[in-house]
């Protein structure tokens, strides 16, 4: 996730009574995610759509927008390692070795004995 600047002062939250700080989150187009943009600071959610259209979305495509409430966030602290440890291992699930895959079968049948080489292997020559 990208993460822009805060607009409005967001980060002032505190002087502002009222207003609270909303995440922005864009959908450049129908087939795309949204994308976290970046942080507005509004009396309310409909102010913040219309903050988060003329900072985030005035310049770029966007087919939709979406404030949430920073407070309404539910997230892990940032310091719980735990959270993320797996009980079991399931590394055998991962299909990260196999993008090196065309690689290291090129490296693999470069070194490999042809079959003229294995007869002599076996004759003991």
């Amino acid at each position: 996730m990208r993460s822009g600047g805060v607009a409005n002062g967001a980060g002032a939250a505190a002087s502002r009574p009222g207003h609270e700080v909303y995440e922005v989150f864009v959908q450049s187009s129908a087939l795309e995610p949204h994308t976290h943009v970046g942080s507005v600071l509004a009396p309310s959610a409909e102010w913040a759509l219309q903050v988060a259209r003329e900072n985030f979305a005035r310049r770029g495509t966007a087919v939709n927008l979406w404030v949430v409430r920073r407070r309404d966030i539910a997230a892990t602290p940032a310091d719980d390692g735990d959270f993320f440890v797996r009980e079991f291992d399931r590394t055998y699930r991962e299909v990260s070795g196999y993008s090196d895959n065309a690689r290291r079968w090129k490296r693999f049948k470069a070194r490999a004995m042809t079959m003229d080489e294995v007869m002599d292997d076996v004759r003991g020559g």
